[in-house]
């Protein structure tokens, strides 16, 4: 999909992001009384100082505004890629993100936002996540998305990696949040991860093309997180992490809280056990999550997913019908299934390369 907006248009975007004076929460106030940057580079000063808020040293910014070069040329850049801009005035951005005071002017999308992603759920967390909080996240995932849900994260490492995963395994949709430019995958052994949520969901972000995965950028990215979901999931983190950020933005947008309790002694779980200390839901399976968004689903509720049946040869299927959530040795499944070590483990490793079963230290397995 093709960028909607005309090339003139969002030059003038770019050069009004330049003036003095003016941020995110003038632009749109601006925009929303000229409907168009265009209209209002060509104001006239008794125009742009009728409105509230405005000074007469904003309105000079703005009025000596020009459209140069460089804003053309990056115009014309994203014109040429698989890059959509969403603009918060018009029909096809979401709906959800709109209605936060502090939604982005633009979005920027490779894939697609579809009105069905109404009914999604943050699943943020940790990037030094444990195996516990990735078989949470995964579980949980794969149960939201056979509910009808789309999965919203931050493509990090760690608990947004094995969510965004789980989704597209499960058959579901998901919708990565950048806090870099949409050409700019970050981290970036995510790259071909980022490719595929674009082909079967989305990717997307406020940023420009070119800007780096700065440090100040993924507090701004959070708020899009939670501003796109019904309710955010923090599944382990720690007691500053960006996934309380995140729960923190959800509570001030009026969204739900969840929370996943830890172990009391592991640092992973500081975060989210205070979260749940101050009211946030507890969360032990996804029922907990559909019975407090129950009237809201009322609205929303779509068809549930079909999980993708498992293909399997026959040794692969006698392992695989042995491993649960549970871990088991490697040694154990020989026993069981009286094969030798060697072999149990060239068909677990290929399973595990089909995203079928997950190693965990020890020569433990488990499905994935």
């Amino acid at each position: 999909m093709k960028v909607d907006l005309t090339i003139e248009e969002l030059s003038a975007l770019y050069a009004l992001s330049d003036v003095p004076g003016i941020g995110l929460h003038r632009m749109r106030t601006l925009l929303q009384r000229f409907t168009s940057a265009q209209r209002l580079l060509a104001a006239t000063r008794t125009e742009i100082l009728a409105i509230p808020g405005i000074s007469e040293d904003v309105a000079q910014n703005i009025l000596q505004a020009e459209m140069t070069r460089e804003h053309r040329e990056t115009a014309q850049t994203v014109k040429e890629k698989d890059i959509s801009v969403l603009h918060f005035l018009n029909y096809n951005y979401p709906k959800r993100l709109r209605e936060i005071p502090d939604s982005p002017v633009l979005l920027y999308t490779a894939g697609e936002i579809r009105e069905a992603d109404e009914q999604s759920i943050a699943v943020v967390g940790t990037r030094s996540s444990s195996t516990y909080g990735h078989q949470v996240a995964r579980d949980l995932t794969r149960e939201l998305v056979r509910n009808g849900f789309t999965i919203i994260s931050g493509l990090a490492r760690g608990i947004d990696t094995e969510a965004h995963r789980t989704a597209l395994e499960s058959g579901g949709r998901t919708i990565a949040v950048l806090g870099s430019g949409i050409d700019t995958i970050y981290p970036q052994e995510n790259t071909t991860l980022a490719r595929e949520i674009a082909r079967r969901g989305c990717v997307c972000t406020e940023f420009k093309l070119g800007t780096p995965p700065d440090a100040p950028n993924f507090p701004e990215r959070n708020r899009i997180i939670s501003g796109l979901s019904l309710g955010t999931v923090v599944v382990e983190a720690g007691n500053k992490s960006g996934a309380i950020l995140t729960a923190l933005l959800a509570l001030e947008q009026n969204r739900e809280v969840f929370a996943v309790p830890g172990p009391i002694d592991s640092k992973r779980s500081v975060g989210t056990n205070r979260l749940i200390k101050h009211g946030a839901k507890l969360v032990q399976t996804v029922d907990d999550i559909l019975e407090e968004l129950s009237g809201q689903l009322r609205f929303l509720h779509r068809e549930p997913v079909d999980t993708p049946p498992v293909e399997l040869a026959g040794d692969e299927q006698q392992i695989y019908n042995l491993l649960s959530d549970e871990p088991v040795h490697v040694d154990d499944l020989a026993a069981d299934t009286g094969k030798s070590t060697a072999t149990v483990l060239s068909l677990l490793l290929s399973m595990e390369l089909r995203s079928l079963v997950k190693q965990l230290p020890g020569k433990q397995f488990v499905r994935a």
